[in-house]
């Protein structure tokens, strides 16, 4: 059948879509880019808030609009909605013809094989699926780049968040598979390594307590990755040991994302954290000290129950303070089955709403400020995309799609891949403008 799959969601998600992608090929189906004329449609959601599950019902529906109109066989819902809502998808979206949980992302051709026999296919068991090494995949990032999931699940039981009864314990893979998976993805051509999971952090701490990230990451730089980023890391799990191999590992860039999401110390205890503001503001302070160079990520929740003006003044005057380089800011979402959702102080919308908007507003101007400070820096750019004698890419302390990008005028010709190097001229908003100093190589690790 000529398949077309829809992801959305984290880059977690996008893997999944992947190894769905990549058993649907191997069993012998056609993949295409729009459900417009596909025999079967599959939406990979996400279901982690309130506003994810609207953006997943919004494309499902766009696909039942197809199916209504001749133009479209079936439709798959997969991934977290059918995970957390069930059967009950099939009344919540009349004309669904299939769900497919998020832990059975290895059943999704036996699941596409029943849509003709079956009035409704049903297949969501609980979480313990977890891809290795051997299992298909075809990726959906630029050829050069690739996220590698180095577990699943999480055991941190934050108070907000949905992902343990969705995706289960944490479980994490054989560090020899996931060697194994980074040395064939660089053999046919991938540059960048992003090491994603719920809590990348407490990798290994379920197989071997003894050999965790660390090890993992030891093992990773001799590869012949170019760029290994990590992503998901936990502040409260975030030890010396782990700091020193992002410092001294020649393939790690000097990027860390670690999401703080508070400084407040009762709203962090509210959140289950297991960390403290004054722990945080001393974390990073060692980051920095411990790995020259190093570009942080992090993420803040605004609006959770029991926030006042002080606390959120407080987390202001920190993200004013310059501790972070790139940060992402969510208001709270009450979701049903959640601790948080049923906590005293729940804070008004449009209060929420506010404080989100003044610390967008407050990071854009931030960014412009870190721009300028970068003018005169030469960076290694791994290039992601050209046109119109332009090149658009990364340094390494650039995410893809999260953090912003390079842009340089391309005097010569230059590839999606190559790595160059780049002056940076000035900012652009969230991104960097610059010219470019000298062709491809491979530099952009750490010194």
């Amino acid at each position: 059948m000529n398949i077309a799959l829809i992801t959305l969601g984290c880059p977690k998600n996008l893997v999944d879509a992947e190894v769905m992608l990549g058993l649907l090929a191997e069993a012998g189906h056609a993949l295409v880019p729009d459900p417009d004329g596909a025999d079967v449609a599959i939406v990979n959601t996400c279901s982690f808030i309130a506003s994810a599950v609207d953006e997943s019902t919004g494309v499902i529906r766009a696909c039942l609009e197809l199916k209504r109109a001749g133009r479209l066989g079936r439709v798959v819902v997969a991934g977290c909605m059918p995970q957390r809502y069930r059967e009950s998808l099939f009344e919540m979206l009349p004309g669904v013809d299939g769900v497919v949980g998020c832990s059975d992302v290895d059943r999704i051709v036996t699941a596409i094989s029943r849509l003709d026999s079956d009035a409704s296919v049903a297949v969501i068991h609980e979480p313990v699926f977890l891809y290795d090494h051997t299992t298909p995949r075809v990726l959906g990032t630029p050829r050069h780049l690739a996220y590698v999931k180095i577990s699943e699940g999480c055991d941190n039981r934050c108070a907000y968040c949905m992902i343990p009864s969705l995706r289960g314990r944490l479980r994490s893979r054989d560090p020899d598979s996931v060697r194994r998976e980074v040395e064939e993805l660089v053999s046919i051509g991938v540059r960048e390594i992003n090491l994603i999971a719920q809590d990348t952090t407490a990798y290994g701490t379920d197989i071997a307590p003894q050999s965790g990230l660390p090890e993992l990451l030891a093992a990773l730089d001799g590869t012949g990755a170019d760029w290994i980023r990590i992503l998901y890391t936990h502040p409260a799990h975030l030890t010396d040991a782990i700091i020193e191999s992002v410092a001294s590992c020649r393939s790690v860039v000097p990027y860390l994302d670690i999401p703080i999401q508070h400084v407040t110390d009762h709203i962090l205890d509210a959140m289950g954290r297991r960390t403290d503001g004054s722990t945080i503001r001393t974390l990073l302070e060692r980051v920095r000290q411990s790995v020259p160079g190093i570009f942080i990520r992090s993420s803040v929740i605004v609006g959770f129950p029991g926030e006042n003006e002080a606390d959120y003044e407080e987390l202001r005057a920190f993200v004013a303070g310059g501790a972070i380089d790139h940060l992402g800011v969510f208001e709270f979402s009450p979701e049903h089955g959640t601790r948080a959702a049923a906590l005293a102080g729940q804070v008004d919308r449009t209060t929420a709403a506010e404080r989100a908007r003044d610390l967008i507003r407050l990071t854009e101007s931030l960014a412009v400020e870190r721009g300028r400070q970068l003018v005169g820096r030469r960076l290694p750019v791994l290039v992601d995309e050209t046109g119109d004698a332009e090149l658009v890419g990364r340094h390494p302390g650039q995410a893809w799609e999260l953090d912003g990008v390079v842009r340089a005028p391309a005097h010569r010709p230059v590839a999606p891949g190559e790595i160059h190097t780049v002056e940076v001229t000035g900012p652009n908003g969230y991104d960097l403008v610059g010219r470019l100093i000298s062709g491809p190589g491979h530099d952009g690790s750490n010194g």
